[in-house]
């Protein structure tokens, strides 16, 4: 094995390291251009570093550009979700009844023979021919039992066959303390620990802590891969380290492979903290605060969270109601105890601890009581609300704009659904829509990149999609102004839509083209190459200058 200080290649003594990931060390610059080829996969300009507070972490060991892939990894374990209909456990395609292939030597389905060989199929056929009887699924199309337990099982199983495996599996957080007596870890055991022991027959094999232990890991630590519908989970190791942060530096996306990137969302300096949002960053504090309270058990205290402004976008701002005021009411903190109350937030009693509410501008205090009944009205009719109804849309946010502030969370999802919806009703898009609509469209589209650039600068796949909305609004109004105002003033619109376009798709360039996003980006690269022929073609119709 190669020491540190050895060269990677010939393990001779080091006179130079990878610049990227300061790792691995080398005797020549061709000893690294030949080592390059393989590690070019492993190399990572960020590496780990422990914490006494908040455990393993990444850690920028240069300065890295937004867009730039920071990791790239293959999947510790897969499997199926815990609640899913019969999927494929070779590739995870959802199967149809009567066109299966089932494993000859334990029963369970597959889309095909192929399927049946793969090796993470191993562990579940495993312990059903060790168990003596073949499996049998009969219906489709519908949450089935028998699989909630398979990727726990898959975990298991490396216990005993892959010891290498196993440990970094061990070596992952399961919060098994934390988690005792919450409603998920009551469910974990009756449904999870139980069918193990009973339908696998492995009640002497493995213990409750074990079991216990790897629904935990899963919990924690288990990322939905969402190109194929049914999602499915992947375990990975170096991407477990990463951090939360509400206000975080990357995001993460996969390949068509199962691969997970980890990418940079905005400049991150050296010596920085890696992190990702592992909540909904579109939801208000509160909100975001009791989900990770709940399902990663830790109150998040960073900089987003700490600011009740959300950095002066009074996202969660609720309008004053006194005589005259134009202010906005805001809690002094949001910052209150969680996990101490219970390990279930009850989300009805969410913020009582914010006892009073108070406006910016004249100074007048509300219950939080009064607050929460408000937000629980809103939250109600918004729930109830037609879905893909443009005009629902419009009377939502004319009606809440008397309670809440224009860039509340509620009014931004709604906007957000607004903005995407105009244009989709009919197959002529946006020539079809009316003027007041078009520029409805523009202005929702500008007005929500820009707040997500200050709340959520790593949100880039949502950015990307808006500026791909914002850009065929742009391009449109200026075909429209073309038909009175003459090519000149087209060729400024177009020219601006391109900018926007060409943004769109360096947000969306490491998308997978099984995602929405990922076809987005596709149909970008195709817009782009248009957009670029008209831009010439308008330019060569203008007269020249005399």
């Amino acid at each position: 094995m190669v020491q540190e200080g050895e060269c990677a290649v010939c393990s001779s003594p080091a006179i130079q390291k990878c610049s990227g990931c300061q790792s691995v060390h080398y005797c020549s610059r061709d000893h690294q251009k030949v080592h390059w080829k393989k590690h070019k996969y492993q190399c990572t300009p960020a590496k780990v570093k422990v914490d006494p507070k908040c455990g393993r972490y990444l850690e920028s060991t240069r300065d890295i550009k937004a867009g730039d892939i920071i990791l790239k990894e293959t999947p510790l374990i897969t499997g199926p979700a815990q609640v899913t209909p019969p999927v494929c456990l070779g590739c995870y395609k959802l199967l149809e009844e009567g066109k299966t292939v089932c494993c000859q030597k334990c029963g369970w389905p597959f889309c095909s023979e192929v399927c049946t060989l793969k090796d993470n199929h191993t562990p579940e056929c495993f312990y059903t021919q060790e168990r003596g009887e073949k499996v049998s699924i009969s219906t489709y199309g519908m949450p089935h039992p028998n699989y909630q337990c398979i990727t726990v099982l898959r975990c298991l199983y490396q216990r005993d066959h892959n010891e290498k495996l196993w440990a970094k599996l061990q070596a992952l957080e399961s919060h098994s303390e934390d988690r005792k007596g919450t409603d998920k870890w009551n469910n974990d055991r009756k449904m999870v620990a139980e069918f193990i022991w009973k339908f696998f027959k492995l009640d002497g094999t493995f213990s409750e802590d074990e079991i216990m232990k790897c629904c935990g890991i899963l919990q924690i630590n288990g990322h939905e891969v969402p190109i194929l519908e049914p999602e499915y989970v992947g375990l990975f190791d170096r991407i477990s380290m990463v951090e939360h942060n509400c206000y975080a530096n990357c995001n993460k996306s996969f390949t068509s492979d199962g691969q997970i990137i980890l990418c940079a969302g905005s400049n991150i300096p050296t010596g920085s903290h890696i992190s990702v949002c592992y909540t909904d960053p579109l939801w208000g504090s509160e909100a975001r605060r009791h989900h990770l309270a709940d399902s990663w058990f830790f109150e998040c205290s960073c900089k987003r969270c700490s600011d009740v402004t959300e950095f002066g976008t009074m996202y969660s701002g609720v309008k004053c109601k006194k005589k005259d005021c134009k202010g906005y009411l805001l809690p002094d903190t949001f910052l209150v105890p969680i996990l101490h109350k219970t390990k279930s937030p009850d989300p009805k009693t969410k913020g009582l601890d914010n006892k009073f509410w108070k406006c910016n501008n004249c100074g007048d205090s509300v219950s939080d009581a009064i607050i929460q009944q408000l937000l629980q009205d809103i939250g109600r009719e918004l729930s109830i609300m037609p879905k893909e109804d443009p005009d629902a849309c419009e009377r939502f946010i004319s009606h809440c704009s008397g309670y809440l502030h224009p860039s509340h969370y509620y009014m931004t999802d709604v906007s957000l659904a607004l903005a995407q919806m105009i244009g989709q009703q009919n197959e002529l898009g946006l020539a079809a829509v009316t003027e007041d609509r078009l520029l409805l469209k523009t202005q929702l589209c500008k007005k929500i990149t820009d707040l997500l650039e200050t709340l959520a600068p790593a949100e880039t796949r949502l950015r990307g999609s808006l500026l791909f909305e914002l850009h065929a609004a742009v391009a449109e109004t200026g075909r429209r102004k073309s038909l009175t105002d003459g090519p000149m003033v087209m060729l400024g619109y177009v020219t601006e839509s391109r900018k926007i376009l060409s943004e769109s798709a360096a947000l969306l360039r490491h998308e997978p083209p099984e995602l929405p996003e990922g076809r987005i980006y596709r149909q970008a690269r195709i817009n782009l190459i248009q957009m670029d022929e008209l831009i010439k073609n308008l330019s060569s119709a203008l007269p020249s200058p005399l």
